[in-house]
């Protein structure tokens, strides 16, 4: 998954709170300059002040007196008349038609299921809520105000504030109702939709239906690909939900003092062997779309029945503990914040040079400082699982049956200069390109204790957070160990996978990136049925959320260092048809249309900012991928959408007070 934002809530209120400023401002300004306006060619210049400054006075007491009973009775009121226009209950039909017909068109035979699940069940989610807030609060007020029973209300003494928040509320209730039936239903459909079994594709199910590995070539005889490290036997399933898995008998060895395998069930047998080892015969189920079924054994003897579980592996919240700050050294082992470059386009990654001290002189490797590592952010286990997404790039096709082999070492981080610095051995493994692949650091970890002049004092076995993450601090130096060739990688692709998170909870605050978008969505279409009709009120709230959609697009396109300048400029460009990267001829006219344009560009990009980003509240990464979903990012959702509802409630408010007075 890609991870570019590590702050944290407090971080990004900070970050953010110079522009909500200016924000605020600027629309304080705008709301002032266009109520004057419209104030001006309908009371004349001099009346116009003082329509404003009523206003704007009246405004404190209603917002300050406005009662919560009578926007509990208008909210009630709205919700009647959201079941009364029935789009509750078409768009709760077109969404129980789909969950009941959409089975037949998901592939569970893909290599990923999950994600299509998933996306299926969100983007159908999303877009009926969306769907059914823009029509129910674009339609109220102004058929209300058509039909002339708002005038009912407004003779009462009721505050415009009240008339806004109560259907504010009211449909919102309506929405999180619906979203929370949807989120049930479609909870059960992805669970149902994945849950299926195997059996073993041989008749006798048995130990007889395992057959050897050539140990020489380690190439499968079933489907001719490379069998996992120290697999001796192999077997196949039978086809369920579109496809089947292999299962091997492979010689797990660990040392005395390790743990053994959780999975008793799946051990065959257990002997020791010289050198304080101990080797279980197990038997694994291969990882096919992201998940794998439990194997145990039932009965002794070749006649053993081998039993596959229900699917494992699907529902999961991983909990990844990132490093603070990644660090890159050059060939040279000069430092670098982005690594070395291979020519690739994306700038996310950044790459080490292959080679180490015991292939090439390279000195070239990635460095993640964790700055808060605790025992208790992990299971009481013997190994951390350490979790890779790394990318390669090859300058030669090397061993096309061997993948490309990366290193990996820890060491503390000293507090001082004159502190001693503990580093483990080096850890060599085959990457893995394009998937997660998980690497088991041992707790008790083989390591030497280095002086600040990196002389050897010490040899010997140390405790992963008792010795080398002592102060909470820990480096992993990541380096590629076969010279000419490259390992790209980037903050968020290395991380120790802490304790798994609830799977329905994390599963429903997916569903809450949804229910914000839905509130911004009422919110924006009630304030802007104050001023507008149904059909401009609908459309003005589609396009918004078209921006809202492609904020962060928008900007990239409107950039001042942009290829071709600006709006104007790239209109001069287009029509005397020079290039983008030609320089205009320089003088009073370019000068003018450079500095317009500046102008032009800060103004679409306030607009932007005016617009919520739908991108924050977006979780479907997160459930697609199978990660927790990160409490910060809630957090900011919930807080964009305190503040839209309060912006678009201060914008109805002054609205239907302009309509008022202006009767």
């Amino acid at each position: 998954m890609v991870v570019e934002n590590f702050n944290t809530f407090s971080d990004w209120i900070q970050q953010n709170l110079f522009l909500f400023g200016v924000i605020i401002v600027a629309a304080t300004l705008l709301g002032v300059v266009v109520g004057y306006l419209i104030s001006l060619f309908k009371n004349g210049p001099f009346e116009a002040f003082y329509v404003v400054a009523q206003v704007i006075a009246q405004a404190i007491p209603d917002f300050i007196y406005t009662s919560p009973r009578r926007i509990l009775a208008i909210a009630r009121l709205a919700v009647k008349e959201a079941m009364h226009r029935k789009v509750i209950l078409v768009a709760f039909g077109i969404f129980a038609a789909s969950l009941l017909f959409g089975g037949w068109f998901v592939d569970n035979g893909s290599e990923n299921p999950e994600q299509i699940y998933i996306n299926f069940v969100l983007f159908g989610t999303q877009l009926l809520v969306l769907m059914m807030g823009m029509l129910l609060s674009a339609f109220s007020i102004p058929e209300d105000i058509k039909h002339r029973t708002i005038f009912t209300v407004v003779t009462k003494p009721v505050r415009a504030t009240e008339i806004v928040l109560g259907r504010l509320f009211g449909f919102g209730f309506v929405g999180t109702a619906l979203l929370a039936l949807m989120g049930i239903l479609s909870y059960f459909f992805v669970y149902r939709g994945l849950a299926h079994e195997h059996t073993i594709a041989d008749a006798s199910q048995s130990l007889k239906s395992l057959v050897d590995i050539d140990q020489q070539s380690k190439i499968s005889s079933i489907d001719g690909r490379r069998v996992s490290e120290n697999a001796i036997k192999e077997c196949v399933t039978t086809v369920d939900s579109g496809h089947r898995h292999k299962i091997e008998l492979i010689q797990d060895i660990r040392s005395k003092t390790d743990q053994p395998p959780l999975d008793t069930e799946s051990i065959l047998s257990t002997k020791e062997i010289p050198g304080d080892k101990v080797v279980y015969e197990r038997l694994i189920c291969d990882t096919v779309g992201g998940h794998r079924h439990k194997v145990s054994i039932e009965g002794t003897g070749e006649d053993a029945k081998i039993v596959l579980s229900n699917a494992a592996g699907y529902f999961r919240a991983r909990v990844p503990v990132y490093c603070d700050s990644l660090k890159f050294t050059d060939t040279n082992g000069g430092e670098s914040t982005q690594g070395i470059n291979v020519g690739k386009e994306w700038g996310y990654r950044g790459y080490v040079d292959g080679g180490s001290s015991a292939f090439s002189n390279s000195l070239s490797e990635a460095r993640f400082n964790f700055v808060n590592l605790k025992r208790e952010y992990f299971a009481d286990r013997a190994n951390i699982p350490l979790e890779m997404t790394l990318s390669v790039f090859r300058t030669y096709k090397a061993d096309i049956q061997r993948r490309v082999i990366a290193g990996i070492q820890l060491e503390s981080v000293p507090e001082t200069e004159l502190d001693n610095t503990i580093v483990s051995d080096l850890f060599d493994f085959e990457t893995n390109e394009y998937t997660v692949q998980t690497l088991p650091i041992p707790v008790k970890l083989a390591g030497k204790v280095l002086s600040p002049d990196k002389k050897t004092i010490n040899t010997g076995t140390f405790d992963l957070f008792d010795d080398y993450a002592k102060n909470g601090k820990l480096r992993i130096r990541l380096t590629c160990r076969e010279a000419s060739q490259y390992i790209g990688v980037a903050r968020g692709d290395v991380y120790f996978r802490g304790i798994d998170q609830n799977y329905t909870f994390n599963f429903f605050k997916g569903y809450l990136g949804i229910w914000c978008q839905m509130m911004i969505i009422i919110a924006m279409g009630v304030a802007l049925s104050t001023f507008l009709n149904s059909p401009i009120t609908m459309l003005g709230t589609f396009v918004i959320i078209i921006i809202g959609f492609f904020t962060n697009f928008i900007r990239d396109l409107i950039k001042p260092d942009a290829e071709g300048g600006g709006p104007i400029e790239s209109l001069i460009r287009v029509i005397t048809q020079q290039n983008m990267v030609t320089e205009l001829e320089a003088g009073l006219f370019t000068t003018i249309v450079e500095q317009t344009d500046k102008f032009l560009v800060a103004l679409m990009v306030g607009f932007t900012y005016l617009a919520p980003d739908f991108v924050n509240f977006n979780f479907a990464e997160y459930l697609t991928k199978g990660y927790a979903i990160d409490i910060n990012r809630v957090f900011v959702a919930l807080a964009l959408t305190l503040i839209f509802c309060i912006a678009f409630t201060i914008l109805g408010y002054f609205s239907l007070k302009t309509r008022e007075i202006a009767k």
